[in-house]
Order: C-alpha cells, then structure tokens, then sequence
C-alpha cells in the first residue's frame, strides 16, 4: 500500500510551452454578423489544446472570402 505524505508547503511549479502551429478546425459563420472559429494549437512537446476566437464588427466585414486574411487575424489574435 502506498501512503502519500502531504506538504506542509504546496509547490508551485511553472510550466511554459512553446506553440510553433495551428490547425483550422472549424469556422461557424453568423450570415452578415460574425464567425467564430475553432483552431487547435500545436507544441513542440505536450499535449494539443483547442481555442476558440470571435471574429466580428470591421474584421467580419474585412474578411470577406480572403484565406489570408483569415489566418492572419487568427495569428494576430493569437498573440493578443
């Protein structure tokens, strides 16, 4: 039998990853209104974590049908 013997002080440990892709999951378009977009993050070591951004107002309407654009404001908001 294993027994665990508590802290008398919790440690906290800090943990960074590093995130060098994403993938396009999803993108839900509200006709005239906004979209909102699922991607799935990718790091170099570790488990894969989904994300979801709204896209609305001006970006909405500066979308358009331009991919680039798209992923372009996917990175930026990435980064916000």
């Amino acid at each position: 039998m294993t027994t665990y013997i508590n802290l008398d002080t919790p440690i906290t440990e800090t943990v960074t990853k590093t995130y060098t892709k994403f993938l396009i999951k999803n993108v839900t378009v509200n006709v005239n209104s906004n979209a909102t977009i699922i991607i799935l993050l990718c790091p170099i070591e570790g488990d894969i974590i989904s994300r979801i951004i709204e896209m609305d107002g001006n970006d909405y309407t500066d979308w358009g049908s331009d991919d680039n654009y798209l992923i372009q404001f996917i990175k930026q908001k990435l980064l916000t």
